[in-house]
């Protein structure tokens, strides 16, 4: 049982070592997608200055900020909060998702990794 909880140890820090230790690209897309449908892509490149932009669902909104080359949920007015929570999306593959207010925000750019594994 404790050789399989080492080995089991083992791959979460490799996965974790791949997944946060290589570098983020410079210029990577958000895709910012409500209720199936693909609102907008916004160009996140680092040292970009702030910016911020509300996307709105039927009486719900979301407050998006960019910043050096990342975007994160910074308000919503869903119950939970778990989008906000997400904090800031900046390697391909990161996204946040706000069930109530149908939105998905999901980073797409090149990778040297090929996959990662949860």
């Amino acid at each position: 049982m404790l050789k399989i909880l080492i080995v089991i140890l083992m791959a979460s820090c490799v996965v974790w070592g791949i997944r946060f230790l290589t570098k983020a690209p410079d210029v990577l897309n958000a895709e910012i997608i409500q209720d199936g449908k693909l609102l907008r892509r916004v160009l996140l490149k680092k040292g970009d200055p702030a910016g911020e932009f509300a996307v709105e669902y039927k009486g719900g909104r979301n407050v998006l900020k960019t910043e050096d080359g990342k975007i994160a949920v910074i308000a919503s007015d869903c119950p939970d909060k778990d989008c906000v929570k997400r904090g800031w999306l900046q390697r391909p593959g990161d996204s946040a998702v706000c069930l109530p207010n149908r939105l998905v925000i999901r980073i797409s750019g090149k990778t040297e990794v090929d996959g990662v594994t949860w």
